[in-house]
């Protein structure tokens, strides 16, 4: 059971490396041998009742930006990255929609952004037709560690629930390891008898929706990002007449778009992002991406007098006299200040890193400080080091963390804005390794000509080798 890459979560991120794989190994740039190991089933966070949301909610981007997007493999593979584009395309979402005969109702209706369940039906159709050299697997990942000499991971895989058990545990061995998904959820803190009407956004939240009217008529959602907005949506949703406070730490904006804008999460080479400083990529996730929303979202809430904003930091979160809701503490402006819901959803967000703290052995984690630095004992504004493969410096084998590429690499990474470009940057490495290996084992029979273009990889050229 060994892998050239082994993928975890079979969501929009590992659709596009593996329909990228399937596509180089039809075209010869391979053998790449892919595993992928999925909890639920295929894109099973993006469909009904699994993931953060309920489904229902629109994506603030449009579905063009699909798994193959943008469609520009000759920085990753050279002379072959129009046949590998071409190739692409054959998953692209307008040929979804073309073999679901609902392309002309999609572009009639003005192209438009939709449903998150919708999207998902798009990845399942993708991972049904991505099968040369993929091998997805139900499971869920318990342990990651390194084989003696430390030269490929090991990685437990346990049979998902309910038929999890000693007998379904296997092991797998890959030369390179991703790590997709948002991670664990942040908690906050809160005493024991809070804890029934403290949801969670992973699901949690459904549960205002099963309970009576008058005992879920004040809501408090703590967060400022997508997930906060998209359980504002579902909450006004299930409880029109609900009053509903957003707790964030400063006041959400609505995410403007520029032609510029846009470029920098699909091609972040073409405005050289590395040559920013650190300060400014920050700043421009923070205002394009993160706790920002899409002003047609946003207007939704404009009017309603039901729904207001505190700003501020929830400190702790205590049960109610009676057990009835929570009493929440928050650090505002002018100091502490107290209100009190009939429950309160944690949306704060989610923490990769600690998933995988919580996933390596101890032996593991000692040994990827030692070769790439100090990763969990950091300073807390310092950023990781993430190589041009999305991949964590300084550390072989390979650990792919798209999620927490953005600042290093570009701002498309750590969400949709370039599938097609993470699957290039993560499966480059193994092309090239593969064309090395083809090379070395050819004996010239002829003197040396000119070495082609496609032996010389772009990003090396570009000086952000990985």
């Amino acid at each position: 059971m060994d892998s050239d890459l082994l993928v975890v979560g079979a969501g929009a991120k590992g659709a596009a490396i593996a329909m990228k794989v399937h596509v180089l190994n039809r075209l010869g740039l391979g053998p790449i041998s892919l595993t992928i190991v999925e909890a639920v089933g295929p894109a099973g966070a993006w469909m009904d009742g699994n993931g953060v949301t309920s489904s229902r909610e629109v994506l603030a981007i449009s579905p063009s930006k699909d798994v193959g997007f943008p469609y520009q493999g000759g920085h990753a593979f050279g002379d072959a990255g129009k046949a590998v584009d071409e190739a692409a395309m054959s998953f692209s979402w307008q040929r979804y929609l073309v073999e679901q005969g609902r392309y002309a109702d999609w572009v009639d209706a003005g192209a438009p952004a939709v449903q998150r369940r919708v999207y998902g039906a798009y990845l399942t159709w993708v991972l049904s037709r991505a099968v040369d050299g993929v091998n997805v697997v139900h499971g869920r990942v318990t342990g990651l560690s390194l084989e003696p000499g430390g030269e490929r991971w090991l990685v437990d895989v346990a049979g998902a629930p309910p038929s999890a058990s000693a007998s379904t545990r296997k092991r797998y061995s890959a030369g390179a390891f991703v790590l997709t998904g948002p991670g664990v959820a942040r908690s906050i803190p809160h005493d024991l008898d809070a804890a029934p009407r403290l949801l969670d956004c992973d699901g949690g939240r459904t549960e205002i929706a099963r309970a009576p009217v008058k005992e879920s008529s004040d809501i408090g959602i703590v967060g400022g990002g997508e997930s906060a907005l998209s359980c504002l949506e579902f909450v006004r949703a299930v409880r029109p007449d609900a009053r509903v406070t957003l707790y964030t730490n400063g006041l959400p904006m609505s995410r403007v778009e520029s032609f510029l804008e846009n470029r920098a999460f699909s091609n972040p080479d073409s405005i050289d992002w590395r040559s920013l400083s650190v300060h400014t990529r920050r700043e421009f996730i923070a205002r394009g991406d993160r706790g920002v929303f899409g002003p047609d979202r946003v207007a939704v809430f404009a009017y309603d007098e039901r729904c207001e904003f505190a700003a501020g930091r929830v400190v702790h979160v205590a049960g109610a006299p009676g057990g009835s809701g929570v009493c929440v503490d928050y650090a505002a402006s002018t100091g502490v200040k107290r209100n009190e819901h009939d429950f309160l959803v944690n949306c704060t967000g989610f923490d990769l890193l600690e998933q995988l703290r919580l996933l390596l052995t101890p032996d593991a984690r000692e040994e990827l400080e030692r070769r790439a630095g100090p990763v969990w004992s950091r300073p807390p504004d310092s950023e990781l080091a993430m190589g041009r493969y999305l991949e964590l410096e300084g550390l072989l084998p390979r650990l792919h963390l798209p999620n927490l590429a953005g600042v290093s690499q570009g701002p498309g990474f750590a969400n949709l804005g370039s599938l097609g470009l993470l699957a290039d940057r993560v499966v480059e490495p193994l092309a090239c390794s593969r064309e090395a290996a083809l090379r070395s084992t050819q004996q010239p029979t002829a003197p040396p000509v000119a070495v082609p273009r496609r032996a010389t990889w772009p990003s090396r050229v570009r000086g952000h080798g990985g």
